[in-house]
C-alpha cells in the first residue's frame, strides 16, 4: 500500500503533461501523512512479525516478509526514477529522502524475512509413554 501511495503521489506531481498539478500542493505535508498512515506501520508490522516468530520461525511468514522487502525496494527504486520528472516548482528534498530511507527499510525487511525463513524449526512432538 505504501509503495502504491508514493508512486501515485509522484505521478500526480509529474502531471499529465509533465507540468505538474494545476493547484498548490503541500508536498511535505502529504509525504508526512503517507509515512504516518502506511510507511511506518508497515515496518513496525514486519518487526512485530519477526518478534513473534523469532523462536520457531515460519516458512510462510518468512517468504511473505522477504517478498514485502523486495516489493518495497523495487517500488522505491521506481519512485527515485520518477523524481527526475517532477517539475522544480513542486520538488522538495523529502521526495528523495523517503525512497532512500525505505530502500534501507526494505533491505532490513528482506533480511528479517530470510532469518525467519531459515530459522524454521519443526514443532516438538509429544510422545506417549
Amino acid at each position: 500500500m505504501f509503495v502504491l501511495l508514493v508512486l501515485s503521489f509522484y505521478n500526480f506531481l509529474i502531471g499529465s503533461e509533465g507540468k505538474g498539478p494545476e493547484r498548490f500542493v503541500d508536498v511535505r505535508g502529504v509525504v508526512i501523512k503517507t509515512l504516518s498512515i502506511s510507511g511506518a506501520p508497515s515496518i513496525i508490522l514486519a518487526l512485530i512479525s519477526f518478534g513473534l516468530s523469532k523462536n520457531y520461525g515460519n516458512k510462510f511468514s518468512g517468504i511473505l516478509l522477504s517478498l514485502t522487502g523486495l516489493i518495497l525496494i523495487i517500488g522505491m527504486v521506481t519512485s527515485i526514477a520518477l523524481v527526475s520528472n517532477i517539475n522544480s516548482e513542486f520538488f522538495h528534498p523529502t521526495l528523495l529522502i523517503v525512497p532512500y530511507t525505505f530502500i534501507l527499510g526494505g533491505i532490513a525487511i528482506l533480511i528479517i524475512g530470510s532469518i525467519v525463513y531459515l530459522k524454521t524449526k519443526k514443532g516438538i512432538k509429544n510422545r506417549e509413554i
